[in-house]
């Protein structure tokens, strides 16, 4: 799709940088910190994208929800159920001294939708966001983009049913103005999985990604090596992977700090925001080069 990308918002120096070089997007777009920004002064457009901080809803956070919180009198209350031109004070004293959570910054999101009015906008988030804990709060959110004039279409979808060998599980709404809308919008079938783990891996690694001497010991020494592992089936259609000749490579899943092998997989686990730390205690996903 031909596009020219008219803002974008991002309060990270670091991710905003990230974004302007992969996708060639002049820095002077950003507006930064979107609770900051003013929705009535930014550019007009056609297209939204996007998605609100998802912490508070993962499973792998403190599921504080879209909870707003009261500095003056503690109340705590959820912004959607107040009318929009009311959420900023507390309904039970009237203060605008409020403590948000990040992942009620999709009131944030419905903001500019809500001036701007564009044709159509795709909003992501975690699957968790659809269970019974939030689903009133997701719930909430949707009747709210109908009243501003929408269809809202969404499914939680995984991200190896469309190439990508990664079980990631994302829910998805397409956000179409009633106006335009033909009613005849489907997501997207599932695909084959052509692919494995160790197909997207760099030629080339870091020694800092590879696991110490001491902790591949520890997974081939007695007792863990004398329990029988067996491969999991391949998916279909995904071939076994390997180097020509003189070794072979395979996806695997590992806990305790690396120590502890869980046996193979042709599909990286979703990827948690500790990773980039280092193997945890929780189960990972990793790849095992053998020389032959």
């Amino acid at each position: 799709m031909d596009y020219q990308t008219a803002l974008f918002c991002e309060f990270d120096r670091y991710a905003a940088e990230s974004y302007c070089a992969v996708h060639g997007v002049d820095p002077t777009l950003n507006i930064g910190d979107i609770t900051k920004a003013d929705e009535k002064v930014v550019p007009d457009f056609n297209v939204m994208f996007g998605g609100s901080p998802c912490q508070d809803f993962s499973i792998a956070g403190k599921q504080g929800g879209a909870a707003w919180t009261c500095k003056h009198c503690g109340h705590v209350y959820n912004p959607l159920e107040a009318h929009y031109d009311q959420r900023d004070h507390c309904p039970k004293c009237g203060s605008t001294e409020i403590e948000k959570t990040r992942s009620s910054l999709l009131v944030e999101w419905l903001r500019f939708l809500r001036e701007k009015k564009p044709r159509f906008a795709i909003y992501e988030n975690v699957k968790n966001i659809t269970g019974s804990r939030f689903y009133a709060t997701f719930n909430l959110f949707v009747k709210e983009l109908e009243d501003y004039g929408y269809n809202v279409y969404w499914q939680v979808l995984n991200a190896k049913h469309y190439g990508i060998p990664q079980n990631r599980e994302r829910v998805y709404c397409v956000i179409i103005r009633k106006d335009l809308d033909n009613g005849k919008f489907k997501f997207p079938s599932p695909i084959p999985l052509k692919k494995a783990l160790v197909d997207m891996l760099e030629d080339k690694v870091d020694e800092r990604y590879y696991l110490p001497d001491d902790k591949v010991a520890a997974m081939i020494t007695p007792p863990r090596s004398d329990k029988s592992v067996t491969p999991s089936a391949p998916a279909e259609e995904v071939p076994q992977t390997t180097t020509a000749g003189t070794c072979s490579l395979a996806g695997v899943k590992l806990s305790k700090k690396g120590t502890q092998f869980e046996g193979y997989c042709e599909t990286a686990l979703t990827l948690l925001a500790r990773d980039y730390k280092g193997f945890g205690n929780q189960q990972m996903t990793g790849v095992m080069e053998h020389n032959e």
